[in-house]
């Protein structure tokens, strides 16, 4: 056996109040085909979950798949999803962990895909695959039409080849593995990522970026994929607008904000949305969506601003 082969995966997972969606991504787990050459490990942190998630949980641990393969479940209680991340990163026991959100439903061989990656490419540190968001209903026809805007609110990621990943092609959070090793060296940042209904995000991003610039590399794995199941109450114009307000309240954190003036940012955030609201009556989606999006980063800023100014 290789010094470098992979003999124990660890999957982690972060759930807050989506016990359904939870109980369909743990479902397709219990499809994973788990060869002999590894041992896999279940790693479900739940962070403050007021709903039936730890029931479901509980009927995953005492399910067939658990039977023959690890299940660990953990709290939380810090709200936050770097938190949980985090969490889960010092309970990891492994030589690969592979990442993925509590929405999505996996592919059967989307394990065997990393590892044997992995295996074949020492010199890789982290990996991602692909994300194919899948609409419950009828995908609404404004969402269609702003696609290349709009596809980062619905996690959609896709890349041609087994090509190198760069600053430019990263994977995204709900589908990416990496050499545990690694990942227990390069923690999240805590002041990013989602908190709660607020959908700041970048987390992984910004992992990714600092391990780039530590000399690691990373690699594309054309066939680890899974879809990304989107509810209908998230095809919506107020959860894009949370998410961009999100994505605004990074370029603060980042340190990239448009400007650091606070009230003309409030200001340009109204006037943006008034554009917004006045051109979803009398003009086709594209000008529409742009005024939508540019007020929601410009709200995003101003609160980003507002905190950075209470701090100092």
């Amino acid at each position: 056996m290789s010094v470098n082969e992979i003999q124990k995966v660890d999957i982690a997972i972060c759930t807050w109040n989506r016990a359904a969606l939870l109980a369909c991504t743990l479902d397709s787990f219990s499809r994973l085909l788990v060869e002999p050459s590894f041992r896999l490990n279940i790693i479900i942190v739940d962070n403050n979950s007021t709903d039936s998630t730890p029931e479901v949980i509980k009927s995953f641990q005492k399910s067939k798949f658990a039977k023959s393969n690890s299940v660990v479940a953990m709290r939380e209680t810090r709200q936050g999803h770097t938190f949980s991340r985090n969490r889960a990163v010092e309970a990891a026991d492994s030589d690969l962990m592979i990442w993925t959100d509590d929405d999505v439903e996996v592919q059967n061989d989307w394990v065997t895909r990393y590892v044997d990656a992995a295996n074949q490419n020492p010199e890789v540190t982290f990996w991602g695959g692909e994300i194919i968001p899948r609409f419950e209903g009828q995908t609404p026809k404004w969402i269609l039409e702003n696609w290349d805007a709009l596809k980062g609110c619905f996690a959609a990621r896709t890349f041609d080849g087994d090509l190198e990943l760069d600053l430019s092609r990263l994977p995204y959070g709900a589908n990416f593995a990496i050499r545990t090793k690694a990942q227990k060296e390069f923690h999240f940042d805590e002041s990013l990522g989602r908190r709660g209904d607020q959908v700041l995000g970048e987390d992984e991003l910004d992992l990714f970026r600092r391990l780039l610039s530590a000399g690691k590399r990373g690699q594309w794995v054309p066939g680890a994929g899974l879809e990304h199941v989107i509810p209908k109450d998230r095809a919506s114009e107020k959860y894009v607008f949370d998410y961009f307000v999100g994505q605004g309240r990074a370029l603060v954190t980042k340190g990239n904000p448009w400007h650091e003036d606070h009230d003309r940012m409030t200001n340009e955030a109204k006037s943006e949305y008034q554009k917004y609201k006045l051109k979803r009556l009398v003009s086709g989606s594209q000008v529409w969506v742009s005024h939508m999006l540019r007020s929601a980063l410009a709200q995003g800023q101003a609160e980003g601003l507002s905190w950075t100014v209470h701090d100092r």
